[in-house]
């Protein structure tokens, strides 16, 4: 059994000039961080696209679905070969989203309503339509060895340079390419018009610093940091080994091991330099919110553990946790709390564990697994502690769509029908049951709305007693209780497929999520395996298909006939606290 002590903590810093001021170290700590996919979440002008006035026009759904937190994907000037991750300016907004002064007006309306803002931090690399990579093509100092440069290994029997080894981009070519002009090689480790930044470079150093201050002046509250694992590579550009040691030669980016281009200890080094920059800018600007920063990476568990630093060397604070994400098979109970407990075990000691579900690179819950499974993993990720990482449209149970190939705007995928396209789970956002969802007035949308837009909608759902929206607001709410920010978590196996966690607090109502991840209705007895639970608990909120309501009441002793039993594929949160039954 384990058990999750958190604190709440509120610091004060004295900053150089002799004030003091009080810093809310904890306002990240139990929120819930709600990632818009900018281009489909609503268009303001009619031009098909998602834009920020949008954003801006929707705030009041997150004020009554009680999220806090909004993480925008990248809004910057960009060809968009790579949908904005391919960035030609930093600190200019695309025209597709708007202007600065849209930009503003969100965060002055977020501000009005108590929201915080992350965005992108995509320094990974950049376009090489941005100024900076012309001038390193041209060796005009300071951005000379802005990007990795370097000679040809030889040339061929046609006289065509040799790349200088074995690198493989993500998207299974060369990570190699050649600049005639320059007369070098620069690296790409994702598209070929995204040659990676060279992260050692001082200078460059100093300019990333400069896009970080300029968002933060304007109010963003983080960053999520775009492809960690792969911001700096072996000094010696070595040839990476091959998987299979009998093969000599692919282009398969899986095929090879990636000691030399994944996950260096340089790249921990250089975000503690971030890191740093962030507290040293509160220090200074007598900020009231401390300013975070969360890694994304895809790698295993002790390098991403290593993300959180230590007390004396922080890095950042909380690396995103993609075990619910990457979640594809039916787990039994065992093997859903492993894979709860394998991040609350290894996570330093009171740092802050979090819990993604979704996102724009991954396959949405209930089209990777079940409908039924996008209310369970929901309902645990809101009632574990720490942070809860949701994807725009989970509120109503989104799932992905069909994407003909000429539709696709994924560059990740080799248009051929079979390809895996991750456009589906970016489709616009279903608002209503007018035309297109109320996405945009467009006739066509940058991506087609999912058929079942008519059904599956916010509007309908918010007047519907029992809908995803209407328990995703209760669970918001209750995410509010004391117990639920600081209260103990323990877990426990109730049967093979019966999963069951609390949270609790001294002289505080006790909550308890009750997951039956089976496929047979469960008849279910608490009592024998959670101690000191009262006889009679009360029904917060439970899955769409649970058969439960807020208010009802069970029996935590089965005794006919009141006898707690819980459908398949099913969940439901109790409380301690019991009232008299409506």
């Amino acid at each position: 059994m384990f058990i999750v002590r958190s604190k709440l903590l509120t610091i004060s810093l004295l900053i150089t000039a002799g004030n003091s001021f009080s810093l809310n170290t904890d306002w990240w700590k139990h929120t819930i961080i709600y990632q818009i996919y900018v281009q489909s979440f609503k268009d303001s002008n009619g031009d098909g696209m998602g834009d920020i006035k949008g954003i801006t026009n929707k705030l009041d759904h997150f004020v009554d679905l009680g999220v806090e937190t909004l993480y925008l994907t990248p809004f910057f000037l960009s060809p968009m070969i790579d949908a904005g991750y391919d960035v030609s300016n930093f600190t200019e907004i695309d025209p597709l989203f708007g202007t600065m002064e849209d930009f503003n007006e969100l965060m002055s309306e977020m501000k009005r309503r108590g929201l915080k803002l992350m965005t992108d931090l995509v320094i990974n690399h950049s376009s090489d339509e941005h100024p900076w990579f012309g001038k390193s093509v041209d060796r005009i100092y300071p951005y000379t060895n802005f990007y990795v440069w370097l000679d040809p290994k030889g040339y061929d029997s046609k006289g065509q340079p040799i790349p200088p080894n074995n690198w493989l981009s993500l998207f299974d070519d060369c990570a190699w390419e050649w600049n005639e002009k320059r007369g070098q090689f620069y690296l790409h480790q994702f598209a070929i018009k995204q040659p990676d930044f060279n992260l050692r470079d001082a200078e460059l150093k100093k300019e990333i610093k400069k896009i970080m201050k300029f968002w933060l002046d304007l109010g963003v509250a983080g960053f999520r940091l775009d492809a960690t694992r792969h911001y700096i590579e072996d000094i010696y550009f070595r040839d990476e080994p091959f998987v299979d040691p009998h093969k000599t030669k692919t282009t398969i980016y899986n095929d090879l091991k990636h000691p030399y281009t994944a996950d260096l200890w340089e790249t921990y080094e250089f975000i503690h330099e971030l890191r740093d920059f962030m507290d040293q800018y509160t220090m200074r600007k007598g900020q009231q919110l401390e300013r975070i920063l969360a890694p994304e990476a895809y790698t295993n568990l002790n390098h991403t553990m290593a993300y959180y630093g230590t007390d004396d060397y922080g890095i950042t604070h909380f690396p995103f946790n993609f075990k619910f994400a990457t979640l594809y098979d039916f787990a039994n109970a065992t093997i859903y709390n492993d894979r709860i407990l394998e991040w609350l075990k290894n996570m330093p000691k009171d740092a802050t564990p979090n819990w993604v579900t979704e996102n724009h690179d991954d396959l949405r819950i209930g089209s990777r697994l079940c409908e039924e499974y996008m209310d369970i993993v929901t309902i645990t990720i809101m009632t574990l502690p720490g942070i809860a990482c949701v994807y725009y449209g989970q509120e109503i149970g989104m799932t992905n769509g069909y994407v003909r190939p000429d539709q696709r705007k994924d560059p990740n995928h080799d248009a051929t029908p079979k390809a895996r396209s991750r456009d589906g789970e970016r489709l616009p956002m279903q608002w209503d049951d007018t035309m297109n969802s109320g996405f945009t007035s467009k006739y066509k949308p940058w991506l087609p709305v999912h058929p079942n837009y008519w059904q599956v909608n916010v509007e309908k759902q918010k007047s519907q007693q029992v809908s995803r929206y209407n328990i995703f607001k209760a669970l918001s709410q209750i995410r509010k209780r004391k117990t639920m920010k600081i209260g103990h978590f323990e877990s426990y196996v109730v049967s093979d497929w019966v999963y069951a966690f609390t949270r609790s607090y001294r002289r505080h109502e006790t909550y308890i999520t009750v997951l039956n991840l089976g496929s047979e209705i469960e008849l279910i007895n608490l009592h024998d395996v959670i101690s000191n639970l009262p006889s009679t608990l009360q029904v917060v909120t439970a899955s769409v298909n649970a058969g439960y309501v807020k208010g009802d009441q069970i029996q935590s002793i089965p005794k006919f006939p009141s006898i707690f039993s819980m459908r398949p594929l099913s969940a439901i949160v109790l409380t301690s606290r019991v009232h008299s039954k409506p």
